[in-house]
Formats: structure tokens, C-alpha cells, sequence
């Protein structure tokens, strides 16, 4: 059956955006896609995409039905969904159709071959993707002791605070849950996302501080050519950026600024990057004798751990100001959370489910998510949990992608999930940093069930 006369890529995307009511930020944040590139979408600078998962993406994080999806891929000259399937096969990327299968309300006159049974179309309504960061006004977002921490934070006078939690653990979500609560009259609020960085930008400090003043001059309607005045005759990149934040943002604000930096530790494998943590610290310093400095507060999220960014504590800015470590789900919010979700789950089964998942954000959504949107039991939860293309099979995969290129963080992970105690304690605290095990009572152990038995089954 062919398929009707559609709008352009353009006015699609531009209306699905607009429909959805969420910032473009994290849209693209949802689709995994690169804010500049969502922007380009939108404004007709780039006409489609140069591939089909980038529409499939969109299109999972738009929560788009199969009419939808079918409609934009037509329009951005990409195959049809039903050929996607074997496509998607031959480039090893059925990961993300499965991933959209189970977050897409696909149309049930017409189910696809591939499409396991899913929730009413009215459960739809509330039911949400637990991939990427909470929407400021989702039901399922649980409030903790950071978020009320954080809020203080942004509202302080030249303040400096660290949030620190493995992936997935909610560190965008907190920021973008604190960030829409602000007041508008006292704060103006600059959020980077460091994963839409390109290597350009990547490359050295000068260009890591244009590219920020780039962001920053976009968000609060800085006329780009200030920016490109700066850097025309540039000789030292820090002076050049603080002269540009001092002059261009601090002094005509009448409001503070909350910079927020998100995924901080990409930078990890840079050689400037202690360069550009000690140019952090220094602002802390600067607000002790300059007023102007303190209407800038600073927030910083990273999944690992601080001296790995910077050596020198003398320079470095994650030990001025507050750290903020996020916690893990307890018992009770689990249980709400199950609440919010429809008692999926019973009394008797929450200690089991805890057991698998234990209190690890994204794994108790997943997880009741899955329950929901696949109609199953927590017993067949259960038995399926560790295998590599289930419930859990992306964010486990991601976890033995890295691993595996890092013998030892590996052998060490193995060995504390098998209870020995002799073991290295620097590559223990880096596998804490990133979320996979956790001390009690001065013991390291599995975060949560569900990474054991996974690890432990890969050997």
C-alpha cells in the first residue's frame, strides 16, 4: 500500500517536537542525539538524516505510533519500518528497534510480527521509557535528600557542587529536576551536556572554552560575534574565556548564573583536562575578593572518580564547595514507585525484586517498566534478567563492552562478586565510581543481583 503525500522531514520533526512539550534539549538528550543536530532538524539547515537509526531514535523519544514512524522515514528517504527488521539484523542494530518497540504505543491494527504484547492503549498515557533523563513533570520521578541539596546550592551566592553517581543514576534527571524548579527572576541557568562535544571542540582547551562560550552565549541570547571577538587574537584560551564570562555575562546580569556541566568526566582521556578543572578552581578563589564572581554558581556532574580528572588538590575544584553523592532507591521508594506504576508489583514480591535490582535507578524502572509494557510476571522477569538481548541486555553489554577493554577493572570486578577480600583498592573505588559495586560495613559487594549474575555468567 503506498504511502500517502507527507510533510517534509523539516515540518515533521518541527511538529512532533512542538507536540511532545518537552525542551530540545532533552529530546535530544532522549534520542541520544546531539542538540546541534536536533536544532539542524528543525531548521531545515540539514534536509534528513544520513542514517535510519538517528529516525528511529527521534522517533522512540517522540513516543511516536507506526503511521508516525512510517510517515518520517518516508520523508527522510529511508527505508520502511518493516524493512528496517532485516536491515537493522545485517548492521547488528536491532537493539534500538526492540528498544522502540517497547516504548512506542504501536497501533493495534497493526501488529507487527516482531512486537511482543503490550500495555492498554490508556496505560500508554502515564507509562513512560525509563532510557534518558525524568521529564520535570513525570510521575514516576522520586524526589531525594540531593535534590532539596542541590536547589540550595543553585540559589547561593558563588557556590561549587559536585554530583557524583555511576551511569544511569539519575544525575541529568536531578539537574534537569532542579534546573525547571528554579525561579526565573533570580537565576538564569546555562545546562552542557559535554556528550553533544565534538572532537573539534574536544581537541584542546581553547577549543573545550570556545565551545562553551558558544553554549553559553546561545542560551542566554549573547550575540554569536561577541563570542568570535574573543578568539579572534586569543593567546591564552582561560584568560580569553573569563574575560568573556566576566564582561558578557556576569556584568549585565542582574540575575545569578547557574552553569551546569553534565558528563564532566568525558574529558577524562584528554591531556588539558587538569588544565581545565584547576581553570573551575580558580573561580572559586576569584569569588573571595571580587563580588562580581559570586553571582556564578557552578554544578558539576561526573560518574567517576574525582582525582582521576585532577591529581593536585590544590587545583582541583571537586574539593571546594559540596559533593553530592546520589543515592540508591531505598525500600520505600521502591514501593512507591510500584505504586505509581499500578502495583505491578506484590508485598511478597518486593524483596525478590530488590534482590535482582536492588535500588539502582534506571534497573528499577526498566524493570517495572518491562513488567507493564511486556505483560509479564516477575518470576519470568527473573529467569530472563542476565541474558545479553533482554530486559536489561543494552546497559549490561555497555558495562561488558568497557570492562573487557580494561583487563584489570575487570579481573577486580570478578573477584569481588566471588567474595575474595585481596584485591586493588584504586581500581575498587573506580569500579564504585561508576555504579557497580557498593561498600557496606567496610565491604565491597555487587551493586545489585542482576551484575553478578551477568558477570559472573560471562566468564
Amino acid at each position: 500500500m503506498p504511502i500517502p503525500e507527507s510533510p517534509s522531514f523539516t515540518d515533521q520533526v518541527r511538529n512532533l517536537v512542538q507536540r511532545r512539550n518537552l525542551p530540545i534539549e532533552q529530546v535530544a538528550n532522549l534520542a541520544n542525539l546531539s542538540r546541534k543536530t536536533l536544532y539542524r532538524w528543525i531548521n531545515g539547515e540539514v534536509a534528513r538524516p544520513r542514517h535510519w537509526s538517528e529516525v528511529v531514535a527521534l522517533s522512540r523519544a517522540l513516543r511516536l505510533n507506526l503511521t508516525e514512524v512510517e510517515l518520517l522515514l518516508h520523508a527522510a528517504r529511508q527505508p520502511s519500518y518493516s524493512e528496517l527488521w532485516e536491515i537493522a539484523r545485517f548492521e547488528h542494530e536491532t537493539d534500538l528497534l526492540e528498544s522502540f518497540q517497547r516504548a512506542a504505543p504501536l497501533q493495534p491494527e497493526e501488529p507487527h510480527r516482531h512486537m511482543r504484547p503490550g500495555p492498554s492503549s490508556g496505560t500508554w498515557a502515564t507509562l513512560e521509557n525509563p532510557e534518558g533523563a525524568v521529564r520535570p513533570e513525570s510521575p514516576f520521578y522520586i524526589e531525594r535528600d540531593a535534590d532539596l541539596q542541590l536547589r540550595s546550592q543553585a540559589l547561593g551566592n558563588g557556590t561549587t557542587t559536585t554530583v557524583q553517581a555511576g551511569r544511569q543514576s539519575g544525575k541529568t534527571s536531578l539537574l534537569i529536576q532542579v534546573m525547571h524548579t528554579l525561579p526565573t527572576d533570580r537565576v538564569k541557568i546555562v545546562y552542557i551536556d559535554f556528550q553533544i562535544m565534538e572532537d573539534r571542540a574536544r581537541s584542546d582547551l581553547s577549543g573545550l572554552l570556545q565551545f562553551l562560550a558558544d553554549i553559553i552565549a546561545e542560551q542566554l541570547d549573547v550575540a554569536p560575534s561577541l563570542v568570535d571577538n574573543y578568539w579572534q587574537n586569543s593567546h591564552n584560551p582561560a584568560q580569553t574565556f573569563n574575560r568573556f564570562l566576566q564582561n558578557e555575562i556576569l556584568q549585565p546580569s542582574d540575575r545569578l548564573i547557574l552553569l551546569a556541566i553534565d558528563e564532566a568526566d568525558i574529558l577524562l582521556d584528554t591531556t588539558y583536562k587538569k588544565h581545565f578543572f584547576a581553570l573551575l578552581r580558580a573561580w572559586d578563589s576569584r569569588r573571595a575578593f571580587d563580588p562580581l564572581w559570586r553571582r556564578l554558581n557552578l554544578v558539576i556532574a561526573i560518574s567517576t572518580q574525582p582525582y582521576l580528572l585532577i591529581d593536585d588538590v590544590n587545583l582541583s575544584p571537586f574539593n571546594v564547595g559540596i559533593n553530592l553523592v546520589i543515592q540508591d532507591f531505598n525500600s520505600d521508594q521502591i514501593a512507591d514507585l510500584n505504586r505509581r506504576h499500578g502495583n505491578l508489583l506484590t508485598p511478597r514480591e518486593l524483596a525478590p525484586f530488590m534482590a535482582l535490582v536492588g535500588g539502582h535507578p534506571y534497573l528499577v524502572r526498566q524493570a517495572l517498566f518491562t513488567l507493564a509494557a511486556e505483560n509479564i510476571t516477575l518470576p519470568r522477569l527473573i529467569e530472563h534478567a542476565s541474558e545479553p538481548d533482554g530486559a536489561f541486555g543494552r546497559h549490561l553489554r555497555y558495562y561488558r563492552y568497557h570492562l573487557e577493554r580494561n583487563p584489570i577493572l575487570l579481573e577486580v570486578l570478578l573477584q569481588i562478586y566471588q567474595g575474595r577480600s585481596a584485591f586493588d583498592q584504586n581500581a575498587a573505588d573506580r569500579l564504585s565510581a561508576v555504579g557497580l559495586i557498593k561498600k557496606e560495613k567496610n565491604k565491597w559487594l555487587p551493586r545489585c543481583g542482576l551484575y553478578a549474575e551477568f558477570f559472573l555468567e560471562q566468564r
